[in-house]
């Protein structure tokens, strides 16, 4: 009740005031600030950064410290009391800051573990229901990783490409990927993603990728005249996924209860024959579609199959506010007449 009622006071003050309040928050206190910035550098390690909707430049923004990160959504449908939180720049993970958590933004640019060589030393860190352009288990999108681990990539629609400069100990779940997964090395699990390929930015679905596990996932190449899904990969275990593509046309590695050259239009409730992502479509697996039960254990494959299905409208995990009516003026007793629905997440 208490985190209910200080979200609605931060609707209040961010409406009423026009401004943009960042809140930062732990067990024994809270504050406010102008920016994501001057919120970062007032948190001590373990506190909760609120955002607000609205849209905010934060350049090249580095965190240091464990922080975990909230923003207000970014699908349309899902914040229009709010607006989304959309950020424009990039967010480096720097050395102190493992156990982060990143959730519900719209990020313009990348995600980076670390900014140099010699501060990527970061794990744990949780990147879920966000949308952004790539994210790189590195301070490049080129190179060795250097000391990062433990990532886990959930809920996401990821833009470009995700690159994993060989880093150990990741999971990329439940997520859309428009572009390619590259330079990934062991120890690392896809499983219950979309995975798409619209045939800009190289040739291929998979690039560099080897001794990775794939299970339940749905790929689709706009080009499906071509071989060009993987190239340089290996020893990959691809297990009850779905491909738009031959089986002649895959050599990866080794494939298990898979489906081939299955039609992408009818997999879904509403997406045309195009590997792209738009908010407009409908991701879940149709009535018909070839995709029900052929997962791993007699479950789905794509987004919302699996354990962990995909949070409809990546919706973040505190309290959601989900109407908000503020009048421009008081009434003739001298009242505001606020009204504020707020609903908290189960998950």
């Amino acid at each position: 009740m208490k985190k209910i009622l200080f979200f609605i006071a931060i609707a209040f003050s961010t409406t009423v005031f026009s401004q943009a309040v960042f809140v930062v928050q732990n067990e024994t206190s809270s504050s406010t600030h102008s920016s994501l910035q001057d919120a970062i550098t007032a948190a001590v390690d373990g506190d909760y950064i609120y955002l607000p909707g609205g849209s905010f430049g934060i350049g090249s923004l580095l965190i240091s410290k464990r922080v975990h990160i909230f923003g207000a959504g970014h699908y349309p449908d899902s914040t229009q009391a709010t607006g989304r939180t959309a950020l424009s720049g990039s967010i480096y993970f720097t050395t102190g800051s493992s156990n982060s958590v990143l959730q519900g933004v719209y990020l313009s640019g990348d995600i980076f573990m670390g900014s140099t060589a010699s501060d990527g030393d970061v794990n744990n860190i949780l990147i879920s229901r966000c949308n952004l352009d790539n994210i790189s288990l590195a301070y490049t999108t080129s190179g060795t990783n250097y000391g990062a681990e433990n990532i886990f990539i959930k809920d996401c629609i990821v833009r470009n490409s995700i690159y994993g400069a060989s880093t150990q100990g990741v999971v990329v779940e439940s997520s859309i990927i428009t572009n390619m997964i590259r330079s990934f090395n062991a120890n690392t699990e896809f499983k219950n993603n979309i995975i798409l390929k619209n045939g800009i930015s190289g040739n291929y679905v998979i690039y560099e990728v080897s001794n990775c596990n794939f299970s339940n996932n749905i790929f689709r190449h706009s080009n499906t005249s071509t071989s060009y899904w993987s190239s340089g990969c290996s020893n990959n275990f691809f297990n009850n996924c779905v491909f738009g593509a031959e089986s002649a046309d895959l050599n990866a590695g080794t494939y298990s209860n898979c489906l081939y050259e299955t039609a992408f239009s009818p997999l879904f409730v509403n997406v045309p024959n195009v590997a792209d992502f738009s908010y407009t479509y409908d991701y879940h697996l149709s009535d018909t579609s070839a995709a029900i039960g052929v997962g791993m254990s007699g479950t789905d494959c794509g987004i919302y199959g699996g354990d962990n299905p995909y949070k409809d409208g990546a919706v973040p995990l505190n309290p959601h506010i989900q109407f908000k009516q503020i009048p421009t003026a008081t009434d003739s007793q001298g009242k505001l007449n606020i009204q504020v629905t707020v609903g908290a997440q189960e998950n």
